[in-house]
């Protein structure tokens, strides 16, 4: 019963978080429900708890108050359930004053920061108010950072997605993080006032003097994945790069988790322990993971470095009392904590994914390992390493096939490089911090890193450079999901107990829904279809004959950055790489016969196998007709509904091959 309780009552928590977010309650008639819970419960425990029959009605309640809970959590999270939110008393004319709580520089001509909104500044009042919103700064040298307060008159505007075909989903994506509003932002518009001393600007001032050691030490080439890779900071990567490390199964190497803290938490108990007075009553681990709680505070505190910091220093307190290290009681309470201080986190891919990653190494780790054994401890190393990626592969791949719609190929391979690249390059970064200060120790140190990075950028680059490095889509979805691990820990647990036949099910079953997963990434890629898309300049994708184009106008400010962004998620979804056309003022782009794209000064007429659709920039009695349907979209939001067929403004338009 012990055992199983912390599961039981995290379950019911996830599934209460999960209502939270489907149910659209009001937070003070849940909170009303809770409190009558938990009143039954009070009632419960205090007249009931010697009768055998009250007990098994208290151990209900529990599960009853823990499901309401993660249920009233997650709505006082929601920026809706804030009765003095922002955007409740904000009007266009009003300034705001808020205190950045993360600021990253961009590489365009836009800074990102995410401030917490303190008042709305009316001609005659000040409202106290709260809440997060998200601001692009235009570049300057304001020498904004976190902890400084700001006053500025943001243009609101309410987060949305543009709903086309294989898009990065901006809603969910922001409001984990509870933020529904953005604004773009001029350095003329806005003024600091004040600087704050705060906890985080603390991390947030210490981090940026490292960076700058970085910025001194290591060669330009590396920069971005040093900061990357130590500080968990990814906006100074090239897009180029992170598709790299996408490709080879590597993406994790650049978000700071779990394998960052395991590998800076083995490194410091190593330390540590070589001090004699700290051997005694294990002290050194207890130093290890004070270090290891600085590092998190330092990288940020994102989702899944909270949860690696969590799960470690509960399995590492686990491993004094005799558990295993992969007890996977001790991985459910981590959760659990994390999600009382934080529902949201529930939401984030990075929790999802680590947590996962890490269940999947404490069922299929040992089954795994046990299957090969040398007598020589090197090769044993590198097995075991081999084990821990492909169990937390199979714990991850059939959310990261939903998310992601790419399976790396050679992750294998990957897995392999990494077990030594990836410890010894955040190793050498961390030395580097700590003696930087010491003359030409440091410069040494620099040229080690230089060289551990370019081995490993080399190393991603070969990956990539091998034929099929990646697979693209596979598009399964939520019922799929479940079903591929529900059968592969069924499959699991058959093994384990040598039910013979029954295993040979649940394989018979995986192979079946992989094949699914297979025949229909086939069809996806045979599928022809015209879409033309939700954006601010004239852009279409167009699908035939297993071929990808998108065709952009030539005119527009569009970059090769802006494409690769705006058609990368379809690619993804589809399993095709797309060929990018730009489309001269009149002219013509001709796909084959029956697919061809005209241009001119009234807009863009698109014949697809028959239908005629017309993107006007403006509309005139001669392009009104027969059987040509008009389309307004963002590219011209001005001209007048009158005589406009369909509208592209809240999403694209597919049309399927007819």
């Amino acid at each position: 019963m012990i055992k199983s309780s912390i599961f039981v009552a995290l379950l019911a928590f996830l599934f209460g978080i999960f209502i939270g977010d489907f149910v659209d309650m009001h937070w003070i008639l849940t909170f009303t429900l809770w409190a009558t819970v938990f009143i039954i419960f009070i009632l419960l425990v205090g007249f009931g708890e010697k009768m055998l029959f009250f007990k098994k009605w208290i151990s209900l309640n529990i599960v009853i108050l823990l499901f309401f809970s993660g249920m009233l959590g997650y709505q006082l999270k929601m920026p809706t359930s804030a009765q003095n939110h922002f955007s409740t008393y904000y009007l266009n004319d009003d300034f705001v004053i808020g205190e950045i709580i993360d600021y990253q520089v961009g590489n365009g001509d836009y800074d990102k920061a995410i401030l917490s909104v303190q008042q709305v500044v009316k001609a005659h009042k000040k409202l106290f108010v709260q809440g997060k919103m998200l601001c692009y700064i235009r570049r300057s040298d304001n020498g904004f950072s976190e902890g400084g307060v700001v006053m500025f008159q943001p243009n609101l505007k309410p987060i949305e997605n543009k709903n086309n075909p294989g898009e990065f989903n901006a809603v969910q994506y922001w409001k984990v993080k509870g933020i529904d509003y953005f604004s773009f932002i001029s350095e003329e518009s806005m003024g600091e006032i004040e600087i704050v001393n705060s906890f985080s600007s603390f991390w947030s001032k210490s981090r940026a003097k490292l960076v700058n050691v970085v910025k001194d030490k290591i060669s330009k080439e590396n920069q971005g994945l040093v900061v990357a890779l130590s500080l968990g900071d990814k906006s100074q990567l090239s897009q180029e790069k992170k598709n790299h490390f996408a490709n080879a199964g590597a993406m994790h190497v650049l978000a700071v988790s779990g394998m960052h803290v395991g590998i800076l938490l083995a490194f410091l108990q190593w330390i540590f322990f070589r001090f004699k007075p700290l051997r005694k009553r294990n002290l050194y681990l207890f130093f290890a993971l004070i270090f290891i709680w600085a590092f998190a505070f330092l990288t940020g505190m994102s989702a899944s470095v909270a949860r690696a910091v969590t799960m470690f220093t509960i399995l590492a307190i686990g491993q004094l009392l005799g558990k295993k290290f992969f007890n996977v009681q001790a991985i459910f309470a981590s959760a659990f904590f994390l999600l009382l201080f934080n529902p949201l986190f529930l939401f984030d891919i990075g929790f999802q994914l680590s947590y996962l990653a890490v269940l999947g190494i404490a069922l299929f780790y040992r089954p795994i390992a046990n299957l090969f054994h040398s007598k020589y401890k090197v090769i044993n190393y590198f097995w075991q390493g081999t084990a821990i990626g492909i169990t937390a592969q199979i714990g991850t791949l059939p959310l990261t096939l939903y998310y992601f719609n790419q399976f790396p190929n050679y992750f294998f391979l990957t897995n392999i490089g990494l077990l030594i690249l990836a410890s010894v390059a955040l190793i050498s970064v961390v030395l580097l911090f700590m003696l930087h200060a010491i003359p030409y120790i440091s410069d040494i140190i620099a040229y080690i890193v230089n060289f551990i990075f370019d081995t490993l950028t080399n190393f991603i680059k070969w990956i990539n450079s091998l034929p099929g490095e990646v697979s693209t889509g596979f598009s399964p979805n939520i019922l799929q999901v479940v079903l591929l691990f529900l059968f592969t820990v069924l499959t699991l647990f058959f093994w384990k107990n040598k039910r013979i036949k029954a295993f040979r099910f649940g394989i018979i079953i995986l192979f079946i829904l992989g094949t699914s997963l297979i025949f229909n990434r086939e069809y996806n890629k045979s599928k022809e279809e015209l879409v033309v898309l939700n954006h601010y300049q004239k852009s279409i994708l167009l699908k035939a004959d297993h071929q990808l184009y998108l065709i952009y106008d030539e005119t527009s400010t569009a970059t090769e950055k802006s494409n690769d962004y705006l058609v990368r998620g379809y690619e993804n979804s589809v399993g095709l790489k797309a060929e990018i056309v730009s489309l001269p003022s009149e002219s013509e782009v001709k796909i084959k016969d029956e697919i061809f794209v005209q241009s001119s000064t009234e807009g863009w007429e698109i014949n697809y196998y028959g239908q005629r659709f017309f993107m006007a920039n403006r509309v005139k009695k001669k392009t009104l007709e027969p059987g040509l349907t008009i389309l307004k979209g963002a590219w011209s939001p001005y001209i007048p509904n009158t005589n406009i067929d369909l509208i592209t403004t809240d999403k694209a338009l597919i049309v399927r091959r007819p």
